[in-house]
This record gives structure tokens, sequence and C-alpha cells, in this order.
């Protein structure tokens, strides 16, 4: 019996040993398994990048090429816009007879302020900023010389006199940061100069021209210095007057080239006290406009009286030259904050001459 017992704890043992070599092989084998499974899976995992769903990212530098890209070519939009509607904005008063034009002065500010109520409604009623205003009356002190410089001149010699000096005076401003103005960075400054270089030769041939005779009416005339019996004057290339309106046209071009800087100065300064957005001074800048030719005209009154000029039918061609006017100027202020003053001056003030000359 003993022998018995001996031999069946034996065979226990030896059953209990068999089994856990068993269990330890099964475990090695279910680890095994899990391994490979892993494996498989990372080998038939999709990188992110290869994604169906997912957009394939650019570079932060090609993104930033693409905007500058885009930006570029509103600016250059906004060029031509102004091209177009500075060249042009005489055209309805061409035929109409504003006499000494001082009223047809005021008429065009009413226009221009008429453009920035609406540019000013759209872009959300943004801070107005009675600094900016200066800007404005700039600009209408060289206005108030154009109908003595239109004529004297012409329309086409007139405004490419005045666009010439208006765009030295815009140009040197950012070139060299000029009245407070940061200076504006030239890729190609070379070919930058050539560029002016070239509009100022093209103001040569109006300083010895001889244009045809043309007769205009003492009574229309600013100048009150004529003899009563003088009833009209010849002007031409060599005239005194054309000599006269030749030098205002210089000087009104000065006015004009610097009316941008008070609102580009606030917006160097930038926040939070002011926009970055060369749009947000539009409304300040054209009521500086209005203010200015409406202090001009109720002056103009008081000192002529009954000799004073306001008639009805200035006031449509007059406001429609506003308007176009208004519309070319809101494009020149984005252009001047996407291209800067050494790009945006010379296209706007050197082209719309040329185009004046044609009409």
């Amino acid at each position: 019996a003993t022998v018995s017992v001996n031999a069946g704890n034996k065979e226990g043992g030896d059953s209990d040993d068999e089994d856990e070599e068993t269990r330890a092989e099964a475990d090695e084998a279910h680890e095994a398994h899990v391994e490979d499974s892993a494996e498989s899976e990372e080998d038939n995992e999709v990188p992110p990048e290869a994604t169906p769903d997912e957009p394939k990212k650019l570079p932060k530098e090609d993104v930033e090429v693409d905007t500058g890209m885009a930006d570029a070519l509103i600016g250059y939009v906004c060029c031509a816009i102004s091209v177009v509607g500075f060249g042009s904005n005489y055209l309805p008063v061409k035929r109409v007879d504003v006499k000494d034009g001082v009223f047809f002065s005021l008429c065009l500010s009413c226009g221009v302020f008429l453009v920035g109520l609406i540019q000013w409604a759209v872009c959300g009623f943004y801070k107005f900023e009675p600094f900016a205003m200066l800007g404005g009356v700039i600009w209408a002190v060289g206005n108030a010389c154009v109908p003595f410089i239109i004529q004297r001149c012409g329309l086409g010699v007139g405004q490419l006199v005045w666009s010439v000096t208006n765009m030295l005076t815009g140009w040197a401003t950012g070139t060299f940061g000029l009245f407070g103005k940061e200076k504006d960075a030239v890729d190609h400054f070379g070919l930058n100069v050539g560029g002016v270089i070239v509009v100022l030769l093209s103001l040569t041939p109006f300083t010895i021209m001889k244009a045809e005779a043309q007769t205009v009416d003492v009574e229309h005339l600013n100048a009150d210095c004529e003899e009563p019996s003088a009833r009209s004057v010849r002007r031409g290339g060599g005239s005194l007057h054309f000599v006269a309106g030749f030098l205002v046209a210089l000087g009104a071009g000065v006015f004009m080239g610097s009316n941008f800087d008070p609102p580009t100065y606030l917006q160097q300064i930038g926040p939070p006290e002011h926009s970055k957005d060369s749009l947000h001074y539009v409304i300040s800048h054209f009521t500086g406009i209005l203010l200015a030719s409406l202090a001009y005209f109720v002056v103009y009154v008081l000192a002529r009286g009954r000799g004073s000029f306001y008639g009805r039918e200035v006031v449509l061609p007059g406001l429609g030259s506003g308007i176009l006017w208004g519309i070319a100027q809101v494009g020149w202020f984005k252009a001047n904050g996407i291209l800067s003053y050494v790009i945006a001056f010379p296209i706007i003030v050197a082209t719309p001459g040329a185009l004046a000359a044609i009409w």
C-alpha cells in the first residue's frame, strides 16, 4: 500500500509539472500572437499625410508668398481705378461754363464727401480722426488753384504739370522719409529713380510748347487787374498767362503730393490709439476737403458780393466730378497701404495726365 501511494504521488507530481509546462507554452504562444498582430497593424497603418480626407498643408513660406502676391494684385487694381478716375473726373464739366470755378470746387467737394460717407458706412463707421482732416485741407488748397490753371494752361497741360510735381513730392516723401513719413523699402532703387527721371523729362516740352491761341472772356478769370476795355486775352505756350498757370500748377502739385502725410502719420503710430488700415482715414480726409472748400467759398462770396457765381447748371456736373475723384482717392488710399508711396505715387499721378490730354 505504501508503495502504491508513493507511486500515485509521483504520478500526480509529474502530471502537475506537465500542466505548468503546458500553460507556460500557451502563454508564450499568446504573447507571440499579440506581437505579430501589433506588427501587422503597424505595417497596414496609413501615414497621416497620405490620408485622403486631410488636405496637404503648405509650408508657411508658400502661404506668405501667395498672400503677398494677392495683396500686390489688389494694390495694382486700385492703382488702375485711381488712374481712370483722376484722368476722367473733369469730363462731366468739360462743356460747362464754370466761370471762375469756385462754386464748381464746392460742388466737387460735396461729391467727394458723398463718396466718403458711403465708404464710412460700408467699412462699419470706423473711428473719426480729426488730425487726418489736415490732409484734406492741404489738398483743398491745391485744388482751389485748378480753375486758374485750366483757364491758362488747358486741362491736358495743367494736369500733366501738377501731376508730375505731385508725384515728385509724394515719391520724395516716401523715399527719404520726409514730413514724419517712414522711409519706404525699395527692392530696385535704380529702376525706381529711372522711372522718376523719365516722368521729369516728360515735363520739359511743356515749358517751351506753343499751344494754339485761345480766347477767354476776362469776366471769367479770377484776376481783376485787367483794364475794362480789354474784353479778351490771348493765351498760348509763350504767353504770360500760360507761364503763370504753369507756375501755379507746380505749387498745387506740392500741396496735392503732401495730402496723405497726416493720415499716414497716424497710421504709423498704430494701435491702440489709431488704426493700421489706410481706409480708416478716408472720411476724416474727405471731411477736411469739404470744410476747407466751404470756407473758401464763403470768403469768396463775401469778397466778391454780387460778382460771385453759383449757377445751378454747375451743380450736377460738379457732383459727378467729385464722385469720380472720390472713388479714385479711395483707391489711392488702399494702394498706398499695400504698395507704399514710392510705387503708388509714380503710377497714379503720372498716368492720369496722359489720359486727360486724350480727352
